[in-house]
Order: C-alpha cells, then sequence, then structure tokens
C-alpha cells in the first residue's frame, strides 16, 4: 500500500518543546505507513534537525498569513499531501483554511492555552473560531488544556489529548556535561537549574527569588537557566539577581543542544512557570532521574505525583519553592528515591512509542485507514 503523506508545520523553527515534538513525530511515524514532509518558517534549528533525520522540508518565503497559505496550498497540490498535521495557533489556523481549500484533511495540535479575544483581540478569536471549525481533529498536550478547549465549544468527539513523549534512551546513560568545570565551581557544590526558553509564563522571576531563599540555607549551592533568553527579559532579570546578590551564584548558559548531559549535572531540576501546557523539560528530567521540584501551573500536575516522583508547589511562590529545593538539597536519600520513582513512572506514562502509536491511530482515524 502506498504510504499516506502528511505534511508536518509549525510557525517557528525551534529551538523549543512544540518543534522537537514535530522533530520527533516526523522522523519516528512508520515510514511503511506514512511520509514525511515539513513546511517551516526561516530559521536554522528546526531545518538541521530535520535534514539530520532525513525528513525532508519547504522554508517559507512568506511575510504575510495569506501568502503563507498560498505556498501551503500549492505544496499540498504538488506532493499530494493526504494530511496536515500542524503545531501551535496561527499555523494551525492557516492548515485549517488550507485544508478546506484543497480538501485535505488536518490535525491541529496545541500546546498551550488558546490566546482567546480577551488576552489578543478579536483577530485571535476569529481564529480559534476558525480552527474548530475546520480541523478535522484537534490535539491537546494535557487533560488540563482539553478542559479548556470544551470550556471554549470545541467537540469533545474531535478534541484528543496525547501526551508529549521522550526518547527515554537519551536520558537513560548519558554522562554529565560538565557544568561544575566550566564555570569553575568545586565539584562538591550542590547545582540547582532549570531549562525553559525565556518567557513570562515561565516565571523567571519567582525562580531567582527562590534561589536567594535557598543560597541563605545552602550556601554552597549554585543555580543555572538554560534555554534561549530575550534581551529585554533577561536585562531584567540581572538586575533582579544583582539586587539579590546572586551574582557569583546564577548562571544564564543560553540555548545549548546537549540536555541529556545538563540534566546529569543538577541536583535538582526547577521549573517556576505560572502557566504551562505540559512541561517537555519536567518530563525529559524525570527521565534522566532527576528529583523535580514544579509548580502547579496546569499540565505538570499531571506527570508529577506530589511527594511520589517529585514534588509539586504552587506557582507565584518563591518561599514554597525554595522549601522543597533545600529539602532536596538536604536528604541525598529522598532525592535518590524521588528521582528512581519519576524514571519509572515516565517509562510508563511518557514514552516516545507512546506518543507516536497514539499520533499513528489518529492519522489513521483522521484518513479512513486501518
Amino acid at each position: 500500500m502506498k504510504p499516506y503523506t502528511v505534511l508536518h508545520t509549525i510557525e517557528t523553527a525551534g529551538p523549543g518543546g512544540a518543534e522537537t515534538v514535530l522533530l520527533e513525530i516526523a522522523s519516528a511515524v512508520n515510514k511503511e505507513r506514512f511520509r514525511s514532509l515539513a513546511f517551516l518558517p526561516q530559521g536554522t534549528w528546526l531545518p538541521q534537525q530535520l535534514k539530520a533525520h532525513g525528513v525532508p522540508y519547504t522554508l517559507s518565503k512568506s511575510r504575510t498569513w495569506y501568502n503563507l497559505m498560498g505556498e501551503m496550498r500549492s505544496l499540498v497540490q504538488r506532493e499530494g499531501v493526504d494530511l496536515i498535521h500542524s503545531h501551535l495557533d496561527d499555523q494551525n489556523f492557516c492548515s485549517g483554511v488550507v485544508g478546506k481549500l484543497t480538501g485535505c484533511k488536518t490535525i491541529a495540535t496545541y500546546h498551550g492555552a488558546p490566546r482567546i479575544a480577551v488576552q489578543q483581540g478579536l483577530r485571535r478569536s476569529i481564529k480559534l473560531w476558525a480552527t474548530r471549525k475546520l480541523a478535522s481533529q484537534v490535539v491537546v498536550v494535557s487533560d488540563y488544556l482539553r478542559a479548556i478547549f470544551l470550556e471554549s465549544n470545541f467537540p469533545p468527539e474531535k478534541t484528543h489529548r496525547i501526551y508529549n513523549g521522550v526518547n527515554l534512551t537519551r536520558f537513560a546513560a548519558s554522562e554529565a556535561a560538565g557544568i561544575r568545570k566550566e564555570l569553575g565551581l568545586p565539584q562538591n557544590v550542590k547545582l540547582v537549574g532549570t531549562i525553559a526558553n525565556l518567557r513570562h509564563s515561565k516565571g523567571y522571576e519567582y525562580f531567582v527569588e527562590s534561589c536567594r531563599i535557598v543560597a541563605d540555607t545552602v550556601p554552597d549551592a549554585y543555580f543555572v537557566a538554560v534555554g534561549e533568553t530575550e534581551e529585554i527579559l533577561l536585562s531584567r532579570l540581572k538586575d533582579q539577581i544583582r539586587e539579590l546578590r546572586l551574582e557569583q551564584q546564577f548562571f544564564f548558559l543560553g540555548f545549548r543542544p546537549n540536555i541529556p548531559q545538563l540534566l546529569k549535572d543538577l541536583d535538582v531540576f526547577v521549573l517556576s512557570s505560572t502557566d504551562e501546557g505540559l512541561s517537555i523539560a519536567t518530563i525529559e528530567a524525570m527521565a534522566a532521574s532527576r528529583p523535580v521540584a514544579v509548580t502547579r501551573s496546569g499540565g505538570p500536575q499531571e506527570i508529577v505525583r506530589d511527594t511520589e516522583t517529585g514534588f509539586l508547589v504552587p506557582p507565584r511562590d518563591p518561599s514554597e519553592l525554595a522549601s522543597r529545593i533545600i529539602q532536596i538539597l538536604q536528604d541525598p536519600a529522598m532525592a535518590e528515591r524521588l528521582g528512581r520513582a519519576a524514571r519509572a513512572d515516565v517509562e510508563e506514562r511518557f514514552s516516545l512509542a507512546n506518543m507516536i502509536s497514539a499520533y499513528e491511530a489518529l492519522y489513521l482515524k483522521c484518513l479512513g485507514g486501518n
């Protein structure tokens, strides 16, 4: 049987969680059943990754959404695309319209809460309404998000929760990256870290504030942040770090590709988000057997079993976050127990194989295959 052609598309080129999910799906689906192509905006990280995994892609030349849809329409017709699988708000809208124009089935995946009219204006609301009407199927990455979408009148019968999964083998036996040596720190210091691109929803200011509290109790604790930064937010955080006298203990490492190795360096992984669709970084930390302290910011409470596989704390509460970090740092036996339990739980619920299997089943449902 000729494989179905699936066009994977997204509005950004990464690096980031949604971009990583697209990469994993496009490269790991059964090649006998599905032929993967990608349509992307200009950028470097995701195209490079797709090339390395042997997934052909086309980069958009457009600067406007209507020209972009024209490019997509031509690509769909030229390549005989059977299914468009899109990610993130704007591209979900564009894919729905292109699907309607070409008669192509569409699956729209949302990785966070929809940006509704009150927050982003009428145009956003119209795009969300159009996606609700036009998408053949809609995927959200947590039950938390599914509840939000159902409240926004998305049909229950075509709104599915599929958890993001990670490639567990990458996090099983990785060697540490040597962050302490890179930063000129003694090998026996405690290292607390977060992995998150610098955005408002990541709650970095609360993480920094919690670091001051931790450092007052555990003087040999140091703190690192991994992810792409944004100039204005970074400047504000550096001012906060100076005000809290953390300049010698807090380090921004920027984007790093070697996440499994970096996680092995951490004594505690922290997520301080105020709103989170799921959190791939938390899943990755648990896959690396790291003890985690994360906020109840939506999706994370579906990942972490409080006190069993990590700690859950209220968002915007640096004091409670610091308390849990300190508890982990001061109790190595508990930290090891949490890390082992976290790895076992992720193996069962958040594997890449589980995610791919769920998407393949939805593809076939959408296309009418068996």
